[in-house]
């Protein structure tokens, strides 16, 4: 079912998208999108501009502070001591955001508009925030898995490939919420047992486009993530189950698992999810989602890598039943 065309997918995009491609180079940006379609990628490109805005900003008045001959102020932080070189390496290259405190301190010793520098500060932190960040910015968690399943339901190609973890949009209620509750979930990020309740009921709601006709939706799963117990026994053998009927039922979308005993066509410690031209990948400190036609386009391609090698229907449901067999 997977027929994505590299034209289709990229007929409205710019070439020479420069500071798309360093914000690829540096994975911890990221580039939080409500939706699809012209408007929320003007929306993208801003935020990333505001990031490296920001940095080169601090950087030229740091310059200019550093040539002026008026200049005797060290650069320093909140607490007005000195900022070592590393520090500011880090600032000014955008591996490291500045906290308020810093920009305050860098104004102050360079002469500088506070308020413009907080003001990019304030842009660019949207790129790149933890789970909390996030969910409190879209008004809670479930409002977070909403607006996922919006940006689902405009698109018209979806895949998504995970070697450890089944897909959120294949997911049981109670794997889900024993998944969640692990140290690695967001109650560890201050999400409470209500929010977990609410992200759960949104994410089962996602699951309605598996039903849909319309689109191109492929899901592929890792065997490990069949075999590795984030959740008790029954609930594992339960999720078993709910993969291996989908697989042998839905017409409207494609299962794979991705076995352990083929050959591995690529090489990844990460999973992700593809809606047409938006790729996002999840890590533990946040996601980065990908617009870079190029980069969109290589991902498709490494999930028809995936595609061809994976075992459908009848077959992954047997892969799973097997599994469920010694769980």
């Amino acid at each position: 079912m997977l027929d994505v065309r590299t034209d289709d997918l990229l007929r409205d995009w710019s070439p020479g998208r420069q500071l798309d491609e360093l914000a690829v180079e540096q994975p911890h940006l990221r580039l939080w999108v409500e939706g699809a379609g012209r408007d929320e990628q003007r929306e993208r490109d801003r935020l990333a501009r505001s990031r490296l805005t920001t940095t080169k900003t601090l950087r030229s008045t740091r310059r200019m502070h550093t040539h002026s001959p008026r200049s005797s102020t060290p650069i320093g932080t909140g607490s007005q001591r000195e900022t070592d070189v590393p520090s500011i390496s880090k600032i000014e290259t955008g591996k490291r955001l500045p906290t308020p405190d810093d920009v305050n301190a860098w104004a102050a010793a360079t002469n500088t508009d506070a308020g413009e520098l907080l003001d990019l500060l304030d842009r660019a932190r949207l790129e790149y925030a933890s789970f909390r960040e996030r969910f409190v910015d879209v008004a809670g968690a479930d409002q977070l898995q909403d607006a996922i399943g919006a940006a689902e339901t405009a698109a018209t190609h979806i895949a998504h490939y995970d070697p450890m973890i089944i897909p959120g949009i294949l997911q049981t209620a109670d794997y889900a919420r024993e998944l969640l509750n692990l140290p690695s979930g967001p109650s560890q990020s201050g999400a409470t047992d209500e929010e977990i309740s609410r992200m759960i009921a949104s994410r089962l709601r996602r699951q309605a486009i598996l039903y849909e006709p319309g689109r191109d939706i492929t899901l592929l799963i890792g065997e490990a993530a069949l075999r590795t117990r984030v959740a008790s026994p029954a609930t594992m053998r339960t999720q078993l189950d709910h993969i291996a009927r989908l697989s042998e039922t839905l017409t409207t979308a494609t299962i794979g698992i991705v076995p352990f005993t083929v050959e591995a066509r690529i090489a990844t410690l990460n999973g992700w999810g593809i809606t047409d031209k938006l790729v996002t990948v999840e890590t533990d400190a946040g996601n980065v989602e990908i617009a870079d036609p190029e980069h969109v386009n290589r991902y498709w391609h490494h999930t028809r890598l995936l595609l061809d090698v994976a075992a459908t229907g009848t077959r992954a449901a047997t892969i799973c039943r097997g599994i469920k067999a010694e769980t």
